[in-house]
This record gives C-alpha cells, sequence and structure tokens, in this order.
C-alpha cells in the first residue's frame, strides 16, 4: 500500500487555499440567478392567467414559460383580413421580439369553457398593449388537453376586433 505524505506546512497551505476559494466563492453572487418557476396550469382558470403571464412582459424576454404552457406541435393562428396565418411558437416569437424591450401585455378579460374529459375548448377575450398603448383587443379560440396534471394548448386561433367584426356584448364583461 503507497502512502502519501504532505508535508504539514503544505496540507496547512492546502487547505488554507481550499478555505479561501469556498468563502470567497460563496460570496460571489450568482452570476444567473435561477429563473422563477412556470405558473401552474394544473386548472383552467390557472391556465389563463399562465397564459397572460407568459405572453406580457418585455417582448424580446425569455419564453420558457410560453413553451412550457404550449405543446411542442401548438398552432398559433392569427385571423386576418387577408385570411389565417398558421404560425410556429418560434414564429409567433420571433415576431413579437422584434418590439424589443417594450413591453406587451395581454390580459383575458372574459372566458367561458367547455370540456369534455381531457379536452377543453375556451373562448376568450382579451385586450392587448404595447408600451403601455392600447393595441387591440378581440377573441381568442383555444383548445387545450389535459395530461393528467395540467393543462396544455394544442391550438390558438384569433381574431381582433375591426370595424366590421365588433365583440358581440356576451363575450365582453
Amino acid at each position: 500500500m503507497r502512502r502519501f505524505a504532505f508535508p504539514v506546512i503544505a496540507a496547512g497551505c492546502l487547505l488554507f487555499l481550499v478555505s479561501i476559494h469556498a468563502s470567497t466563492h460563496a460570496q460571489t453572487p450568482a452570476q444567473n440567478p435561477a429563473p422563477a418557476p412556470c405558473p401552474s396550469t394544473a386548472t383552467l382558470d390557472q391556465l389563463i392567467v399562465a397564459l397572460d403571464d407568459a405572453v406580457s412582459g418585455p417582448a424580446n424576454k425569455d419564453r420558457t414559460c410560453f413553451r412550457q404552457v404550449l405543446l411542442p406541435n401548438v398552432r398559433l393562428i392569427p385571423v386576418r383580413p387577408d385570411g389565417p396565418h398558421v404560425l410556429t411558437v418560434d414564429d409567433w416569437i420571433a415576431a413579437v421580439a422584434k418590439n424589443g424591450d417594450e413591453v406587451v401585455t395581454e390580459h383575458q378579460i372574459k372566458y367561458q369553457s367547455e370540456t369534455f374529459g381531457k379536452v377543453a375548448h375556451l373562448w376568450s377575450t382579451y385586450t392587448t398593449s404595447l408600451a403601455g398603448q392600447p393595441l387591440a383587443r378581440g377573441i381568442n379560440s383555444i383548445q387545450a388537453v389535459y395530461d393528467g396534471q395540467n393543462w396544455h394548448v394544442i391550438e390558438i386561433l384569433w381574431q381582433a376586433e375591426n370595424a366590421t367584426d365588433q365583440i358581440p356584448a356576451q363575450y365582453l364583461p
């Protein structure tokens, strides 16, 4: 059996260096603090709150929670005057990120849902603003599925209100 012996002074220096490194490292602030956890989507009420939270904030913010609320193959479909445009999550994120650090806010002002088993359909009236200025309001048609613990969005089809298509009273608060 081979024995390693450190001279007493070398062992003392080693312990001193290790203790300095440990105390210095402990006092160094974290370079990348842990992100806040994403909101729960265990209920449909929580899903609506999580969607608002995931969409709102600086336009170029981290979209981890947005991706968590959606299924990977989600379809995001704005209906524009020239027809529907199918977007991927990356398409949507890129389009919104063009606004830089301007704050985007989306708020669901009223929603109603119908469910069957693990499938839900939500009609949701929303308002959207950019940098504090009202941008649009309209209606989301949200399809969601339940995985046994959380609701996840598989499709959102939405149309902004315009001069021809006003939001019906039944969808307003």
